[in-house]
């Protein structure tokens, strides 16, 4: 088949060839990290930063990911690949597990070995889909016995490999023939993978530059297919597409405040009716350095002192994007609502499973700036859609589970490489979500400010541990700081249901607002259908997360309408109140919960400025029936807590 029809490396339509899909790839390559030649673009620079590399790493990366780039899908050339992509049949291996076959031919290995590390080549190429292990590479996808013909030989292939030589460098390539690959060869080629891989990967782990190199060339062969492939889809010109993505003027703090800070404060002024002033510690922490841990109460303001450090950080090294991430959909949106939205569509994003949707409608006021902006994306280009943007208000999972080999968060990499990160409500993190931000902390490079208004000592000393400086580390340092946590927002008693359910008829009746918060979706119901059975349904709502994504956005809206007007209200709501609601309760009943939980259902207590008139809020906690979906365990020094409040 050596001068057989165009090789394919997509099916389709048109079907896109392998030759032009290889330069494509290794063309999106240069364009976002540089070549060899003209040495690395400034995205390239901040891309070695990240990945902790030294500037001497330059040449070697650049060779690197652009012999990757070139090879990655030289598996295609064979006859099960082609006949698959022609609907013709199926192939026999994944073509990426062809790639590192082809790879591990000694001539090629040496012919590479040359030039550029020829192991980190093969680690990049085979597992630039995610698609690989110890127990799937090589691995048959037919039943039987068969064999495979690889197309070495032909013309394309060729081509291929002598572009490759002409851009890094390297003497011409060896004279390749087609070759047929049994199943009992494929077996071998198996057991020399995962030899090989097992030795790699040892070798690595004592290799501390030598893993980040890896890294660098794995996420930058993704992120270089990723473009070359969607971009020559949708026929958008490569190097005009990514130069208005990784070429724009930097952000600066004058764009910060212009755009995201100022806004917020003449809307805050707007509904208090007075003067914003900053306090003295969220000047402080406007100050704080490249990593930092921000602890402070619920309401106090941490939010715009995480802006304020963001704009201090771009007077210092001015970045491409700015990224603040939180753990839920609802305050992602909240956040962008409040801060993000206002820096416009061309340039905010709001990002998670479901914002898209949120978007929809969310700026309807006409008398509003923001009416009439188009915030949402090229849905065709997927992750991609997200690199010409420069605000993100985003789930921590949608940047940060690329650490668990999730492809769009991959794509997502050149994003979060050159960005300023602030990461929220680092309290409520599950396991292996706090397991992720460690690694994260520990190995990647980019400036970070976590926070929180409250965190156990164990999670503190492994944050600290990754180089995030604590503030305040003495509180008394900061009036104003000791004056919001030390006023009496709220008294806190303990009750039996019974005495919560008369509470909460009395302070309505008094025309007050009450959130009641409890533990399971079930009695959440029951409460509600108890009290609205008295005080009628335009009273009381409920929220909780069993809505269809339609109506739990109305309650989310709703909420908020109705704990900003001046009418007497009661919500009942589960754990989604913990951080999606921004509300100003004067009376809380909650159910026990561990300790952090219950710290966030009285932060949305009496979130008002405190006043000299002696008011305050009220919260009554009181036992739940069981401790789902919470262990028991977490319970009792929850009990303790309260007792000692």
């Amino acid at each position: 088949m050596t001068d057989a029809p165009t090789l394919l490396a997509k099916s389709g339509a048109r079907g896109i060839g392998l030759w032009p899909h290889s330069e494509a790839v290794s063309h999106c390559a240069v364009e976002i990290f540089g070549s060899p030649t003209c040495g690395l673009t400034e995205f390239g620079r901040s891309w070695l930063r990240f990945f902790g590399l030294e500037a001497d790493s330059a040449i070697p990366f650049l060779e690197t990911v652009l012999v990757a780039s070139w090879l990655h899908d030289c598996g295609k050339a064979n006859d099960g690949f082609q006949a698959a992509v022609r609907s013709a049949g199926e192939q026999q291996v994944r073509h990426e597990h062809l790639s590192a076959v082809f790879l591990l031919d000694r001539n090629i290995r040496e012919w590479l070995s040359g030039r550029v590390d020829a192991d980190i080549v093969i680690a990049a190429v085979l597992s630039h889909h995610l698609k690989a292990n110890d127990d799937n590479v090589c691995h048959s996808l037919v039943e039987g016995d068969y064999s495979v013909e690889f197309f070495q030989g032909h013309t394309e292939f060729a081509q291929i490999l002598a572009s490759l030589a002409n851009d890094c460098g390297c003497s011409q390539p060896p004279k390749l023939l087609n070759a047929t690959i049994t199943r009992a060869q494929m077996m071998a080629s198996r057991s020399q993978i995962r030899s090989a891989a097992r030795r790699f990967l040892r070798e690595i782990q004592t290799e501390n530059s030598r893993l980040r190199m890896v890294c660098a060339v794995k996420a930058g062969l993704v992120v270089s297919d990723a473009a070359g492939s969607a971009l020559t889809r949708e026929g958008l010109d490569l190097a005009t597409w990514l130069q208005r993505c990784f070429q724009a003027d930097l952000l600066t703090a004058a764009f910060i405040d212009e755009s995201v800070i100022n806004p917020r404060i003449r809307e805050i002024e707007s509904r208090s009716g007075g003067s914003f002033q900053w306090r003295d510690w969220q000047l402080a922490t406007g100050d704080l350095g490249e990593r930092a841990l921000l602890l402070s109460p619920c309401g106090s303001g941490k939010t715009i002192a995480a802006w304020r450090w963001i704009r201090n950080r771009l007077v210092d090294a001015p970045t491409s994007r700015v990224i603040f991430l939180y753990p839920t959909r609802g305050t992602a949106t909240e956040g962008f609502r409040d801060y993000v939205s206002w820096a416009g569509g061309e340039t905010s994003a709001l990002l998670h499973g479901t914002s898209e949707y949120d978007l929809e409608g969310m700026f309807q006021n006409p008398e509003d700036t923001r009416h009439g902006e188009e915030y949402r994306t090229q849905d065709r280009l997927f992750a991609l859609s997200y690199w010409s943007k420069r605000i993100f208000s985003a789930t921590v999972d949608q940047f940060l589970s690329f650490l668990r080999h999730n492809y769009g968060s991959l794509c997502l990499l050149p994003v979060l490489a050159h960005s300023v990160v602030v990461i929220d409500e680092v309290h409520s993190f599950d396991q292996l979500m706090f397991s992720s931000l460690e690694r994260f902390l520990r190995f990647f490079r980019v400036p970070v400010l976590c926070m929180t208004a409250t965190l156990g000592e164990e999670r503190q000393k492994v944050l600290e541990e990754c180089g995030l400086e604590l503030f305040p580390k003495n509180p008394s340092d900061h009036q104003d700081l000791i004056r919001h946590s030390s006023a009496p927002r709220y008294r806190v008693v303990q009750v039996t249901k019974a005495e919560a359910h008369d509470r909460a008829l009395e302070a309505w009746r008094s025309r007050k607002r009450v959130l009641w918060v409890v533990n399971t979706v079930a009695r959440c119901q029951e409460i509600a259908r108890q009290l609205r059975s008295i005080l009628g349904p335009a009273s009381v709502h409920c929220y909780h997360s069993r809505f269809r994504l339609k109506d739990r956005r109305e309650r989310h809206e709703d909420a908020m309408t109705y704990f900003r007007g001046a009418d007497p209200v009661v919500l009942v709501a589960t754990q989604v109140c913990e951080m999606s609601l921004d509300l100003d309760a004067d009376v809380l009943i909650t159910e026990l919960a561990p300790v952090p939980s219950l710290i966030q259902h009285m932060g949305r207590c009496f979130r008002r400025p405190v006043t000299m008139d002696g008011g305050c809020g009220e919260v009554l906690v009181y036992q739940p029936p069981t401790s789902v979906p919470y262990a028991p365990s977490s319970l009792i020094p929850a009990g303790k807590f309260v007792g000692e409040l």
